[in-house]
């Protein structure tokens, strides 16, 4: 049974395939096309990127017309140049917002951000209400990522004004459960387990949206260091047997694994931070690549080195704060076993990365 490609991976052929198009390179374009035509059958459904695959097909006929290669009716022709000119702007939007779109999801957060920036110029260009909406979600959602709280506030909270009233179910609890992590990463625990919990109540039987919620109360919890909580909640996402294959599954099983190991409860902690090391790979997330490494070379191998690479690898990456949590992790550890030396390395670095929190823009790499 062949797996259906995600809307990401084939908006990022037609990204390339668009870039031909305006590069007028005809062979290239063409080739493309027919790539792009195969994936779009095997695509998962997403009405956007068929929209953008609509908009990119007919900028590809037009091309094909210029160039003496489609049909030579001059009216056609003449209609063609003026649904050129209006469609370029759009055109040129998504370009950037797919574009985005694309690192995001491959965690270069940064990268999205310069990406979406450009988009932004542009998106009085777009009158469709969920378009713009997804917009502030997805730019929300990266700022969030590099600890850009009150930038990403903004965005998230004007996307969540748009998702209700547009009765986004999924999309409300998304952004919920964002601005709930913003309150839980800066230490107002008790705001962010209310919205946690007012989310979970709108996520009803949308199992995404559940698990999500879940795992942020469980989040939540672990920097209370209330881990028998957190344990229950990372336990009841892991329930959800939709979910079993999906990146959600083995990033809960890295946070139960880690909740166990810190309840000293190394035998039933090994069996699931082996699944979170197979999940991650498989799905190619890089974040919790580095924390199921963080959590071996801190439980299970009592080797610093594998910390510090986990480290490197998500500073790499702008993920300050998931920096700083583990190093804080690490410093607490190797202090309660008493390797003063080591502890006071891991909270020096704790400390970098938080004063990291305060730097504006994303040019710093």
């Amino acid at each position: 049974m062949s797996v259906a490609l995600s809307p990401e991976e084939v908006g990022a052929k037609i990204v390339e395939w668009y870039s031909c198009i305006i590069a007028r390179s005809v062979e290239q374009s063409i080739q493309l096309k027919e790539e792009v035509d195969g994936m779009i059958d095997q695509m998962e459904p997403n009405d956007r990127m068929l929209s953008y695959y609509s908009l990119v097909a007919f900028r590809h006929h037009i091309m094909m017309n210029q160039v003496g290669k489609g049909g030579k009716d001059p009216h056609a022709m003449q209609q063609a140049s003026v649904a050129e000119n209006s469609m370029d702007h759009l055109l040129k939007y998504l370009y950037f917002f797919v574009s985005g779109q694309n690192e995001f999801m491959n965690e270069r957060y940064r990268s999205a951000i310069r990406l979406f920036r450009k988009a932004e110029r542009l998106l009085e260009n777009v009158e469709d209400k969920a378009e713009r909406a997804d917009f502030h979600y997805y730019m929300g959602s990266s700022l969030y990522r590099i600890s850009q709280y009150p930038y990403a506030a903004s965005h998230i909270e004007e996307a969540l004004e748009a998702f209700k009233r547009l009765g986004f179910t999924e999309r409300v609890v998304f952004c919920q459960v964002i601005l709930g992590g913003i309150y839980s990463e800066t230490g107002e625990h008790k705001k962010a387990s209310l919205l946690f919990k007012e989310a979970m109540l709108a996520a009803g039987n949308h199992s995404t949206a559940k698990v999500i919620a879940l795992r942020a109360l469980g989040l939540n919890a672990v920097r209370q260091k209330n881990y028998r909580s957190a344990k229950r909640y990372f336990e009841e996402a892991l329930s959800v047997k939709e979910l079993g294959n999906h990146i959600l599954g083995a990033k809960s099983e890295h946070d139960l694994a880690n909740t166990l190991y810190r309840l000293n409860l190394p035998e039933e902690a090994a069996p699931h931070l082996k699944k979170a090391y197979t999940g991650a790979h498989y799905f190619g997330n890089h974040e919790y690549k580095a924390k199921c490494l963080a959590t071996t070379g801190l439980y299970v191998d009592s080797d610093p080195l594998l910390i510090d690479k986990a480290l490197k690898d998500l500073e790499d990456r702008g993920m300050d704060f998931e920096v700083d949590e583990i190093a804080e992790e690490a410093s607490a550890f190797f202090e309660q076993i008493g390797h003063e030396d080591l502890a006071l390395k891991y909270l020096k670095i704790a400390y970098h990365a938080r004063q990291n929190f305060f730097k504006l823009g994303v040019d710093q790499e």
